[in-house]
């Protein structure tokens, strides 16, 4: 009796260990990951502005739509059901009320609710794909206040949809793609690997002088090297139907999508040309959900070499088309990098299916040292701001005595720039008299865990090697790092702080390095609890 009851008991502590194995390779086991997808055709129809450079751009038309792509998620059973919703847009980033007034990220939590009473605001993560020629999402009420002139005179009498309109008319259809997503969640199944794309190089050149700038000419004797590092490593998460078919990717790569970032028409740029391409191998029911992961200090322009690069892509069929667009060749390239990075694990993807993974999610408000500027930063931003008040002022007074010129093409351009530049620096002197009174910014981070993997959000233009460290002391197999799920200043390293160069300068930063570091420690001890 002994015996059988050793060899009973054996058995069953055998069967419940087994029990997780077998249920993660089963289909059909009950508290299997449920999952459902949508896409919501975000273009608007008729002008807006478009969000990404100094000057204002009034669009021109459309190159290709403006999407957010949905991933609705659920897993366990009963009161142990845990839910997210994944959103992805085509805009520059996702205003979210630090700056104040009404916001995109509120708006479309708020329109996903009243559709669907079952998801909570923090059930709802949005990023951006940070594509340069998307619609202004910008909270502010007068677009005088951005641009200095208004949207009447930048539309030339023209009818124009301001963006406080066009963010309720996004708003509701990601809601209502929201609610098609979470209707059509049906059993699937997971997997997540590595692959290596080149998409994305530093952009920052380092001089001799120690100086460090934005691009600019690197055939110069002043060219001493690229300032950081660079991420080519592609994050990628399957997804599958229970006949093993691929229903969606989410496809996680270290680049902004500004190939086409100076467009007057409105373009979701090199995703456009991914998700059609990948479309084309997988087919058209595919859904293809684009995170840019730590990225502030990168962009897909080339800064060494580029000579090389153009007769490579006139080679190989890639050639501008002269619209001044940007080149829609690089953008075709990229494309072609990235789906046959996620071609090349395909076929292990497709037999490492996990049908019960791991489903855990928190959402957390951090409290992160605001960058601590000097006397001396508000005394050199006053100074430039003078000087673009000035220039700003001599074009308006222009503009009164000659009103005839609105009626001319983009007349607004520089008159737009003259503005902004001001605004930039009379923007230090309010942030030096905010972290008197408010020394700390409170911004949100999800971290998300499936499987073996994990997503951990931000809502900054996040410098790489910030995303480096949390991926380096991650307890995840494979960790994801997603910035601008929020407005998106950018988050520069001390390094880049002392080159000077134009993301890591008082006027494009709310946080610093001593930011930074709290960043990336507070994000690991939320990531560390999900195991």
């Amino acid at each position: 009796m002994a015996f059988y009851f050793k060899l009973t008991s054996s058995i069953f502590l055998l069967a419940f260990l087994l029990f997780p194995v077998l249920a993660s390779n089963d289909p059909s086991f009950d508290e299997t990951l449920k999952v459902g997808w949508a896409l919501a055709d975000i273009t608007p129809d008729r002008p807006v502005l478009i969000a990404g450079q100094f000057h204002a751009r009034l669009s021109e038309g459309v190159l290709d739509p403006v999407s957010a792509t949905v991933l609705a998620m659920e897993s366990g059973v009963g009161n142990q059901t845990k839910k997210v919703v994944w959103i992805s847009c085509d805009l520059v980033g996702i205003s979210d009320g630090t700056r104040g007034g009404a916001n995109i990220r509120d708006r479309i939590r708020e329109q996903v609710i009243r559709l669907e009473p079952s998801l909570s605001p923090g059930q709802i993560i949005i990023n951006a794909t940070h594509t340069h020629a998307a619609p202004l999402v910008s909270s502010v009420d007068k677009i005088e206040e951005v641009y200095g002139v208004s949207l009447e005179k930048i539309a030339s009498g023209g009818d124009a949809m301001p963006p406080a309109e066009y963010i309720d008319f996004a708003a509701d259809r990601i809601a209502k793609a929201t609610k098609e997503a979470w209707n059509s969640r049906k059993k699937g199944g997971v997997s997540f690997g590595l692959a290596h794309a080149v998409v994305s190089m530093n952009r920052l050149q380092a001089l001799h002088t120690g100086k460090s700038v934005m691009y600019g000419n690197t055939n110069n004797p002043d060219f001493s090297h690229i300032e950081g590092h660079e991420d080519h490593s592609l994050n990628l998460m399957y997804f599958w139907d229970e006949n093993r078919k691929l229903t969606g990717l989410i496809i996680n790569v270290a680049a902004p999508s500004q190939v086409s970032e100076h467009s007057y028409q409105l373009s979701g740029d090199f995703w456009h040309d991914t998700k059609e391409e990948l479309k084309k191998r997988y087919g058209m029911d595919i859904h293809i959900l684009g995170q840019a992961s730590a990225a502030g200090d990168l962009s897909p322009h080339v800064m060494i070499g580029g000579k090389a690069e153009e007769r490579m892509q006139r080679l190989l069929g890639f050639e501008e088309d002269g619209t001044g667009r940007g080149s829609l060749g690089q953008r075709k390239q990229i494309a072609l990098r990235i789906s046959d990075a996620v071609t090349s694990i395909y076929p292990v993807m497709k037999d490492n299916i996990n049908w019960n993974p791991e489903f855990a999610h928190r959402v957390a408000e951090l409290q992160l040292s605001r960058r601590l500027l000097s006397i001396e930063d508000v005394t050199e931003a006053k100074k430039e701001a003078e000087e673009w008040q000035k220039r700003y002022q001599d074009m308006l007074d222009d503009l009164e005595k000659n009103p005839e010129k609105i009626k001319e093409a983009r007349w607004y351009r520089d008159i737009t720039i003259s503005h902004s530049r001001l605004r930039r620096g009379l923007v230090v002197k309010e942030r030096y008299e905010l972290e008197k009174t408010e020394p700390k910014l409170p911004i949100e981070v999800h971290v998300l865990r499936i499987g073996e993997a994990v997503f951990a959000t931000n809502p900054f233009e996040l410098y790489l090697d910030y995303g480096m460290q949390m991926k380096a002391r991650s307890p995840a197999t494979q960790t994801f790092i997603v910035q601008l799920t929020g407005s998106g200043s950018y988050l520069p390293t001390k390094r880049s702080i002392a080159g000077g160069a134009y993301g890591a300068v008082p006027a494009s930063t709310l946080i610093g390095p001593e930011g930074g570091r709290e960043l990336v420690d507070q994000t690991l001890s939320l990531i560390e609890s999900l195991w």
